[in-house]
């Protein structure tokens, strides 16, 4: 039990606020050299890090720990009375806050939707995840299934739903380029099939924004007709066709991770103004039909710093490209169903900070008053 009570610490308590400190002062300092991206993974994404071979905690690991802290003190030190609703209000406020960034971690997206006028999409492309899709036709509307490049790891073995086909992860980067056969000073004993003919794979350093990186993956492949290994990277022409024994096909390409949207919205308009003798935009905005099921559809106006809201999804006007013929707008979109909690625990904590400082002034004047 004395072990459970150190949980319970303001030692613990202080050291978890002061290295959350530190950890943010750090990442700050680190990202001018790595990048916001690398930074955050480095320091807030991690339970753990190194340091050369000194292993320190992470961001999540901290608040973990924070959390648990406040949830045993909230528990060892209640006493029932009129002195308690205060700080317990401040210790549900906090654990609300912890809970609903660790909730919106699991749960959050962020994507982008780009479109042209009078096209339409139900679909939102991710910015930094990507993915192995596998289809068995190709149409502009087809059904495809698809699994993470970011959870394959060297040496696993995956498949597809209702497929004939295995697939064995021979090479997996986060950032690299295809190669020609020219390219290389050896023969390969195995030529791997790619769209765009890539055979091999060189992996590239890290860069500081991964919205730039361009993954590939090869693969040795079972079932395919004539086709031992496969080579995907993401300046492939098309997909890449693979011949089953039964003489049907079946399709596969790496691409940006798509997230099917709660709704299909359509472009009608854009437009857009520019400040008085300059080409810097003043105002953009886009007019969309958001169609929500057979029969119900609505007029939005989409505008920078009047996002689009609903069901926990948020559509923003991030930017805009005009070609000779047409404009396309481009929309950030988010998922956060835990939206309003942090407003929540903001508002609980304050209540609670209200209470007890209110509580320590009442208490501090009936002593005066004693003394008097």
């Amino acid at each position: 039990m004395k072990k459970l009570m150190m949980f319970a610490s303001i030692r613990l308590t202080v050291f978890c606020l002061f290295w959350l400190t530190v950890l943010t002062f750090w990442g700050t300092v680190y990202q001018v050299d790595h990048g916001i991206y690398e930074a955050q993974h480095r320091f807030f994404d991690s339970y753990i890090f190194f340091v050369g071979i000194l292993p320190l905690p992470g961001a999540m690991l901290v608040m973990t720990l924070l959390f648990i802290n406040l949830l045993f003190s909230f528990f060892v030190h209640y006493q029932a009375g009129w002195r308690m609703p205060g700080l317990m209000l401040i210790h549900i406020g906090l654990m609300m806050m912890l809970l609903g960034g660790f909730f919106t971690k699991l749960t959050g997206i962020e994507a982008t939707v780009s479109l042209f006028e009078g096209e339409g999409r139900n679909a939102a492309v991710s910015r930094t995840e990507w993915e192995i899709s596998y289809s068995n036709e190709l149409h502009a509307v087809q059904a495809y299934q698809a699994v993470d490049l970011s959870d394959l790891r060297k040496g696993r073995e995956f498949s597809f739903r209702d497929s004939e086909l295995t697939f064995k992860v021979l090479e997996n980067y986060e950032h690299a380029k295809g190669l020609q056969a020219v390219e290389l000073e050896e023969t390969l004993e195995v030529t791997p099939s790619n769209s765009a003919g890539f055979v091999a794979l060189e992996e590239l350093d890290r860069l500081k924004t991964p919205e730039e990186h361009t993954p590939g993956v090869r693969l040795q492949v079972e079932g395919a007709k004539g086709i031992q290994e496969i080579v995907l990277t993401p300046r492939d022409q098309r997909p890449l066709g693979l011949e089953l024994e039964d003489g049907s096909g079946r399709f596969i390409m790496l691409r940006r991770k798509r997230y099917e949207l709660p709704l299909f919205m359509v472009l009608n308009d854009f437009s857009r103004s520019y400040y008085p003798g300059t080409e810097t935009p003043e105002d953009y905005r886009s007019l969309i039909t958001v169609h929500l099921g057979e029969d119900i559809e609505r007029d939005v106006i989409i505008k920078m710093n009047e996002p689009f809201r609903i069901n926990g999804w948020t559509f923003f006007q991030q930017s805009f490209a005009v070609t000779d013929n047409s404009e396309m707008s481009v929309f950030a979109v988010t998922r956060n169903f835990g939206r309003l909690v942090p407003y929540w625990a903001t508002g609980i904590t304050s209540v609670g900070l209200a209470m007890h400082f209110l509580q320590m002034q009442w208490m501090q004047l009936k002593r005066r008053r004693k003394k008097a």
